[in-house]
């Protein structure tokens, strides 16, 4: 979260899980969680880990791990966020302490969200922004693809690029962003390896190798916004672009569509090109109608989803040192936060790669 180095002798995945600066994972079934001593134990199947609590800050479950009534009161107290998700990825809720709750500033939240200029200003800095970078990694990855042409897409996306900047509805700006989606997915999966081409964005459940780590991706990269957002005392559920509906934290939502392209299109792009995640590593249970990553291939695409967002870049553009793409959330989340407290959405500045 802080741009720690991480703790020394955890850099690799462990049988539990692995932990990355103040992250931990673990996906193993049926593991235990308790605290002792300062220390976080995990025990599944005879073996047994012990982590300083000290150095963690986020704790991600996969499946049906279960932790002591004391390590909830210590998560509590330590300010640790603790997240459940399925062995797939899907979301079941969360564990996190209230201190962060700004209701001053959530007030101001849901104020601005009922002021359709402010939404609508914000909605197409942020559109804006995520076609620019989705054209970007378009044409990163189309120079090592000679034999496939994203420019017929590249070019009809640049066209709407000026279209989105007069939309006079929320309405209207998403309707555009679908129109530039349609294109980007078509390119998208021209420029995949050929083993994980695909013909177009496939959700719930999704229905391809390719679209299984896009929509994985899309889950890890929410709830690293979710826990910036909590963190920054704004509403996760309040949203100002996306529609509202229970139990959909639409903020976070609002807040990804700038960094889907940058974080979790181009690490998908990366992993498959580089033979990291291979067909073979995908399984399909009967019970979901789905396809997924399996246990072992989960723990290495969540390693470089860390390896990601652990790394350093200047696209904050209103300071002047590199940050992690970690804490580069983190401050697009405040930035959020000062737009909202002075009304006023030109505060917001979307990042945009090069």
């Amino acid at each position: 979260m802080n741009g720690r180095t991480p703790l020394r002798g955890r850099k690799n995945l462990f049988g539990f899980g692995g932990v990355f600066i103040s992250f931990l994972y673990v996906y193993e079934r049926g593991a235990k969680i308790g605290v002792q001593n300062n220390c976080v134990i995990i025990e599944s199947d005879n073996l047994k880990r012990t982590l300083p609590i000290e150095g963690i800050e986020n704790v991600i479950i996969f499946g049906d791990t279960s932790l002591s009534s004391n390590c909830v009161k210590h998560f509590m107290e330590r300010d640790i966020n603790l997240t459940w998700l399925s062995n797939q990825g899907q979301f079941y809720g969360r564990l996190e302490s209230t201190r962060s709750v700004n209701i001053y500033r959530q007030r101001r939240q849901f104020a601005c969200g009922e002021d359709e200029e402010f939404c609508l200003t914000l909605g197409k800095k942020i559109i804006g922004a995520k076609v620019k970078n989705q054209i970007t990694i378009l044409r990163r990855y189309q120079r090592n693809r000679p034999q496939s042409s994203a420019q017929a897409s590249i070019d009809a996306m640049n066209k709407l690029l000026p279209i989105i900047n007069k939309a006079e509805c929320r309405e209207e700006l998403m309707g555009y962003e679908g129109n530039a989606a349609r294109h980007y997915y078509q390119a998208l999966g021209s420029l995949v390896e050929q083993e994980f081409s695909f013909s177009g964005r496939s959700r719930q459940p999704p229905r391809d190798p390719f679209n299984s780590l896009l929509s994985f991706a899309y889950t890890l990269l929410m709830y690293d916004v979710y826990t910036a957002v909590v963190n920054r005392g704004l509403n996760p559920y309040a949203s100002f672009l996306h529609s509202i509906r229970n139990g959909h934290p639409a903020l976070c939502s609002d807040l990804m569509e700038e960094w889907r392209p940058v974080l979790a299109d181009s690490l998908a792009l990366y992993v498959t090109s580089k033979g990291i995640i291979k067909r073979e590593h995908f399984e399909k249970p009967a019970q979901e109608g789905g396809v997924y990553l399996d246990k072992q291939a989960s723990k290495i695409y969540i390693a470089e989803y860390e390896k990601k967002v652990r790394s350093r870049s200047n696209y904050i553009n209103y300071v002047d040192y590199s940050v992690s793409f970690r804490r580069a959330i983190e401050m697009q989340c405040q930035r959020l936060a000062h737009a909202v407290e002075e009304g006023n959405p030109d505060i917001y500045q979307p990042v945009v790669i090069r």
